[in-house]
């Protein structure tokens, strides 16, 4: 998950980097990269999972920010039995940020009228920080491995 972090910390740094007057550009790529480190992180979970190391670079080619963020949604309208609420907690934290994170995201970087603040971005770090905790804590379990592949998985519409 090195590169997942890599972007992490890149993130926390951007956002930082001008203490006084951020950039917007900062300030934007900073919300970008936060965003990307959980996609990342999600996708090197994922492939880790499968058989043939040479496969890997290729199978993490075939996800697609829209059915990753509809299996996360798809999770957050799911209702767990009380037997998992822990991991179905952790499970929606990761859910939710991945949603947050894609539309903020998306505003970042083609929302002009838009002004960032140091704390938005700040925020926006902070989510995936918490995604990245409760995604260690939850990662081997059957609900979170189930998500793995829901979220290569893209659901069909007939």
């Amino acid at each position: 998950m090195a590169l997942a972090d890599d972007l992490l910390e890149q993130a926390q740094h951007l956002a930082t980097r001008e203490p006084k007057r951020p950039r917007q550009a900062s300030l934007r790529r900073a919300i970008s990269t936060a965003d990307y480190s959980l996609f990342h992180l999600l996708i090197a979970a994922t492939i880790l999972n499968w058989k043939h190391p040479h496969q890997r670079a290729h199978v993490a080619r075939e996800f697609d920010h829209r059915s990753m963020k509809d299996a996360s949604n798809k999770i957050l309208k799911t209702e767990f039995g009380p037997s998992d609420a822990v991991v179905a907690r952790h499970l929606k934290t990761v859910a939710q940020a991945f949603v947050e994170l894609q539309q903020h995201r998306h505003a970042a970087d083609y929302n002009y009228a838009k002004r960032w603040t140091k704390t938005e971005a700040q925020t926006d770090i902070d989510t995936a920080i918490a995604a990245f905790q409760s995604w260690k804590i939850i990662r081997k379990e059957k609900l979170a491995q189930d998500y793995l592949v829901s979220l290569l998985i893209r659901e069909r519409k007939d």
